[in-house]
């Protein structure tokens, strides 16, 4: 299997002699057979499957070895992206390997974790810490492949790994939109932790699946005859299961009734084109008819991890069952694999669940806009999560605080109570100043003291509104001090009489002018000669009034409007010239 992998890895690499020296490293230091020389040759395959360039092979080949053992590589200028991933990479598995205290929760509690807000701001620190998306792929490829070979681990680390899958991986994957990842991962994970459930859903659901994958495969013929009687152009049909640990948090939904879960086995159409998505939806409702109110489009509105489809549940009239469908483009299926941010990430060569994800609707809108490596690099270090730092509880929550926030925003982050008697402050076990700045991946512990009260200088420390409303707060209740603005006297009867209405008119114009910005003037752009049509403007050319423009037509967001001479807008109307419009500010 290993030499396999190796000539397989050799197909995929431009540069065989950097693969050769890695290999050859990865060999010296582990033993033939052992599991890090093949633990590390798996991921790298992963990675390659993911769609990863040499610099990730590369690194996952060379993950976990010591550093004195890779002085052969670091002198290697080829190398130099690879030390910067495993750099990243080692920032990442350090800190959540001392910090990271899980524990198993009852199944029902795993249905709402991708929108827990801890899990949130665990994945959004990995962003953070990295700044990189590789170095976050390469975490998930080896969190898969540990699972999947649990049996070389003893049972507690078997136990604490597929806890982190569920609580940390499994999310990580769906908020990247690598849906295979996540139900490999929880799948894995599941018989390790909930042995006897997962042992009552393979027995159930065995001959019931044996016979809707028999349903599946004799109407795919008859599919394929419309789709062809019909001119629909497509790739292929297939049917899959549905994983078994996403399937048991469905049917608690349901009261464990099988008969309720319409995709136990659902059938897939793959097309080249968007288009024929939408004519094969058609051609397969007048082959079987629709169950109302089960038609999703998920192309026009994508899920907010990057997920699209078209889903469509029809009745099967031979075996008297309904059947759901999945219509989706190539590219669309391989991204629900592995996410659009494994796409775009190789391409670098050297709350509230509706708005929880729209870091990574951002990412999808660059992986169609942009192909410029450097910008993704800066996109990355500058847009994402610019402004937020994480740092841990002394119970090893984390807390997502303004960039420049204080021990006093954290205090009050964590209770009011706690704010309002806070008398100092440690970071990792050392004492410091209440004034001091907060850092990604610190645990932050605050002593309290019932004699302590807020003082004056806290309104200058505190960066959040909650902090700085709650001290406000306490003056204005304890000391009898307010905040509130004075409001301007207005002026009497007799002031007017005295000044002239028309003088204090033109004085209050006067003072207001000099005061209030002044207004821009405000442009409008015409899509195909038409007004109202939707747009935004691009940011990597940022066009403006005077600038000749264009526009691109994108699949789900508005139309993006670029310089006619932007590179991305360019190569965009290389790639789809009919996607491109004429355009004109007015």
């Amino acid at each position: 299997m290993l030499k396999k992998i190796t000539q397989t890895l050799k197909k995929k690499v431009q540069n065989p002699e950097a693969l050769s020296l890695a290999l050859k490293i990865l060999k010296q230091n582990t033993k033939e057979g052992f599991f890090r020389l093949e633990h590390n040759l798996r991921v790298a395959l992963i990675v390659q499957q993911m769609g990863f360039k040499e610099d990730v092979i590369l690194a996952a080949l060379l993950n976990g070895l010591a550093e004195n053992k890779l002085f052969e590589a670091r002198n290697n200028p080829v190398f130099k992206e690879v030390f910067f991933i495993l750099k990243n990479f080692q920032k990442l598995k350090g800190v959540f390997d001392l910090k990271m205290a899980l524990e198993k929760k009852p199944l029902k509690k795993w249905q709402k974790i991708a929108l827990d807000l801890q899990s949130e701001n665990i994945r959004k620190m990995f962003f953070v810490l990295s700044q990189d998306l590789r170095p976050v792929f390469l975490i998930l490829a080896i969190a898969l492949d540990e699972m999947e070979n649990l049996h070389h681990f003893n049972q507690d680390l078997r136990a604490k790994k597929s806890l982190e899958a569920l609580e940390i991986f499994s999310p990580l994957a769906y908020s990247l939109g690598a849906l295979k990842i996540k139900g490999e991962l929880e799948d894995f994970a599941f018989p390790q932790l909930y042995f006897k459930e997962y042992q009552w859903l393979r027995e159930n659901v065995k001959e019931k699946t044996a016979s809707l994958e028999k349903m599946a495969k004799n109407m795919e013929p008859i599919i394929e005859d419309q789709l062809k009687k019909e001119g629909v152009n497509f790739l292929k049909i297939e049917s899959r299961g549905k994983h078994y640990f996403s399937l048991y948090q469905k049917l608690l939904r349901y009261n464990l009734d099988l008969d309720k879960i319409y995709d136990l086995v659902a059938l897939r159409i793959i097309t080249e084109t968007v288009e024929d998505c939408y004519r094969a939806l058609g051609a397969v409702h007048r082959a079987f008819k629709p169950q109302e109110g089960r038609i999703k489009d998920y192309i026009a509105k994508p899920k907010q991890n990057g997920y699209q489809a078209i889903q469509t549940t029809v009745f099967c009239p031979d075996c008297k069952r309904h059947i759901e469908i999945q219509i989706k483009t190539k590219e669309m299926h391989r991204i629900a694999e592995y996410g659009p941010a494994s796409h775009l990430a190789y391409k670098k060569p050297g709350g509230n669940s509706k708005i929880q994800y729209h870091w990574m609707n951002q990412l999808r809108q660059w992986q169609e806009e942009t192909k410029n490596p450097e910008n993704l690099q800066t996109f990355l270090k500058n847009d994402i999560f610019k402004n937020s730092i994480f740092v841990f509880t002394p119970k090893k929550e984390i807390i997502e605080l303004p960039k420049g926030a204080t021990p006093i925003d954290f205090a009050y982050a964590i209770h009011s109570d706690i704010g309002e008697h806070c008398l100092g402050a440690k970071i990792n076990g050392k004492m410091v100043s209440l004034n001091k700045h907060l850092e990604t991946g610190q645990t932050v512990e605050i002593l309290t003291s019932k004699a302590k009260s807020p003082s004056s200088d806290w309104l200058r420390i505190a960066k959040t509104p909650k902090a700085q409303g709650k001290i406000k707060e306490f003056f204005e209740r304890v000391k009898g001090i307010s905040f509130r603005k004075e409001r301007e006297e207005a002026p009497t009867d007799k002031k007017v009489e005295e000044k002239g209405l028309s003088q204090m008119i033109k004085e209050k114009l006067s003072f207001l002018g000099k005061i209030m910005p002044k207004k821009k003037k405000e442009y409008a752009v015409l899509i195909g000669k038409q007004k109202g049509v939707a747009y935004k403007i691009a940011k990597c050319c940022s066009p403006q009034p005077k600038d000749t423009i264009a526009a691109f037509l994108t699949l789900s967001e508005p139309a993006s409007i670029h310089k006619q001479t932007c590179q991305n807008f360019l190569k965009l109307q290389e790639k789809s010239p009919q996607r491109v419009m004429e355009a004109s500010y007015i």
